[in-house]
């Protein structure tokens, strides 16, 4: 097989508190995403799920992390990711219920 191999993407789309998010938890298998009523999600979120198989000789304390791109820290604390989600959404659209065009992105890793 040459060149590139492309990856399965998913796109969710839908009307206010339609499940988008829900649909995203359950394919990552973990809840980190904010909840609320009304408007929660803000703005498009990327989501990249990257596969790191642990060798036996590592001594690595966790197996599951998430980085943003916006900054440099690697999040292993599902909780703490929902509030750098919520964090950044206020930053990018405001305080109120605005939204914004731009894209939080985010890789989360596990083995």
């Amino acid at each position: 097989m040459c060149g590139e191999l492309d990856m399965p993407q998913l796109a969710v789309v839908g009307s206010q508190s339609a499940g988008k998010s829900s649909v995203l938890e359950t394919n990552v298998g973990r809840d980190f995403l904010p909840r609320g009523s009304g408007i929660v999600t803000r703005g498009p979120l990327v989501l990249q799920l990257i596969h790191t198989p642990v060798s036996e000789s590592s001594n690595q304390t966790y197996t599951e992390w998430a980085q943003f791109l916006h900054i440099d820290k690697r999040f292993t604390d599902f909780i703490e990711i929902r509030r750098e989600i919520e964090q950044e959404t206020f930053r990018v659209a405001g305080q109120n219920k605005g939204t914004s065009a731009n894209s939080l992105s985010t890789c989360g890793y596990a083995a």
